[in-house]
């Protein structure tokens, strides 16, 4: 008998239990069954099933099959490293958009990629706490901005009781944008357990920005490509973005006010990144992107993209606050007033100079006019009118109430009338104490390098809080990850700190 006993010393007993759930799921299912070989001759008698099914059903089919053989392992491999999975949903979130329109037009299927993200989410949610059930560290999530994100969540969740919301079906839609993919939140606070880490992110959005720069230039100077054309025709979009001659561009993004945004408050991360304690060449590279970025802003014709440089720039200034900062402010300030007055043919300029002069321009005349209409309502409907009561929802579940034909044009206006006054103060009240808490922690942190990150990270939330007046900025991917991830980064900034207090006296 003694020829079937294995022989496990101490140290191997404590090997294996000191494996995490994580580790004990990877050994059993993909070391033990599948890497055998009747896991290989599964996997190949799946595969050809699943071809012959793609081969009968239609391509459509197949495109939808592959996604799913694409995303079930990720999502598998997100729950057990939440680092991958918060990369993972930034990378896909950026090309989300993109990714859908050129499916539909290259093999007409409306591939569900939305949804795939509420799952990855969900699936993440649910990797968090069973690793919680281990280690039971709840750190990451005390503090004032955890407290109002859960506020904020579930006064949205309650929002379903709303005695003035006209459709239950609209709240169910629109709450997985308002409360539920705001999960993220926790997501990122938990996975961010490094000053490298923050790098990395901030490091991936920048070269994903970067990217749909570059097509945008493809774009402004080439054209739109077929199946981007065939779009923009089937959904009727040419008037809103052919121009005074001039096509808006939209690179990879859902619409030119989205990519627009996005180049500018990335372009601003890039400048505040310039400041930080690095080499040389890195500056010059991320002056070269900044100043890539914001040409290719120009490109999407979004007025509301061109005002947050000049914001974020000013409480930089409040931030540094030493002469040579001032000085540029005054330089910057000068040739500002030089381009905004100097007469121009070029399309791009003309629209930039239009963004600061709102009393020449018709369309922010008619936001007033739709603001000055709907505010007796807001004042007598502190819950609001519910979520989805506006915009595509309203109008596809209550099409003949009121606020189904109501324009929002602005994040914040937005809440006020579906989530009411009180869900606005309580939004405002986040972003007010997500700002204090980064500025701060900005002013006591030690670690130089993570002072630098901090400091983007503030200047680029700064410029998402002063866009989403003007639009609705925050509330649409990729922007609504990267909002998470500025709230995680301050929310974990302190302690990031002190953990390389205590590293450095050790």
């Amino acid at each position: 008998m003694s020829d079937f006993l294995i022989n496990i010393n101490e140290k191997d007993r404590d090997n294996v239990r000191n494996k995490s759930i994580y580790d004990k799921i990877y050994s059993y299912v993909v070391v033990k069954k599948f890497n055998s070989p009747v896991g290989y001759i599964w996997m190949i008698l799946f595969s050809l099933a699943l071809t012959l099914f793609m081969i009968k059903s239609g391509y459509q089919t197949g495109v939808v099959l592959v996604a799913g053989i694409i995303g079930a392992p990720m999502a598998v491999a997100s729950m057990f490293n939440m680092k991958f999975g918060v990369v993972m949903m930034v990378i896909i979130a950026f090309f989300l958009n993109g990714l859908k329109r050129f499916i539909f037009q290259m093999a007409h299927a409306d591939v569900p990629l939305g949804l795939a993200m509420d799952i990855l989410v969900v699936v993440m949610i649910f990797g968090m706490f069973v690793n919680q059930y281990e280690k039971r560290d709840w750190s990451f999530a005390k503090n004032s901005i955890t407290l109002l994100v859960a506020v904020w969540i579930l006064y949205n969740l309650l929002q379903f009781a709303n005695p003035a919301a006209v459709s239950k079906a609209a709240w169910a839609y629109t709450v997985r944008g308002f409360a539920g993919i705001m999960l993220m939140f926790f997501i990122f606070a938990y996975a961010i357990d490094s000053i490298k880490f923050v790098k990395n992110l901030l490091i991936l959005c920048i070269v994903l920005s970067f990217l749909g720069a570059l097509w945008g230039f493809v774009q402004e100077h080439n054209g739109f490509t077929g199946w981007e054309m065939q779009d923009i025709i089937d959904n009727e979009k040419a008037q809103l973005y052919f121009i005074a001659g001039h096509w808006r561009k939209f690179s990879f993004f859902s619409d030119p006010m989205i990519f627009g945004i996005i180049m500018s408050y990335v372009a601003v991360m890039c400048i505040s990144l310039a400041s930080g304690p690095f080499k040389k060449w890195v500056k010059v590279l991320l002056i070269f992107l900044s100043v890539f970025m914001f040409n290719a802003m120009l490109y999407s014709g979004t007025r509301a993209a061109y005002v947050l440089p000049m914001a974020a720039f000013v409480l930089y200034t409040v931030l540094k606050l030493n002469t040579k900062i001032i000085v540029t402010l005054i330089i910057g300030t000068v040739l500002f007033l030089i381009v905004l007055n100097m007469p121009s043919s070029n399309p791009s300029i003309r629209r930039f100079q239009t963004a600061f002069k709102p009393g020449e321009d018709a369309s922010y005349q008619v936001r007033e006019q739709n603001q000055a209409f709907i505010r007796p309502f807001i004042h007598s409907h502190p819950l609001g009118g519910g979520l989805g009561s506006t915009g595509i929802w309203g109008q596809r579940f209550s099409p003949h109430s009121m606020l189904a034909k109501f324009p929002p044009d602005s994040g914040y206006v937005r809440i006020a009338v579906e989530a009411g006054w009180v869900g606005l103060i309580i939004y405002l009240s986040l972003l007010f104490v997500t700002l204090k808490t980064g500025i701060k922690s900005y002013l006591r942190i030690k670690n130089p390098e993570l002072k630098a990150y901090l400091l983007a990270t503030i200047m680029t939330l700064f410029a998402l809080v002063v866009a989403n007046f003007p639009q609705e900025a925050i509330g649409q991917y990729p922007t609504n990850l990267v909002f998470f991830m500025l709230l995680a980064i301050i929310s974990k900034a302190k302690a990031l700190d002190k953990n390389f207090s205590l590293n450095k006296e050790t």
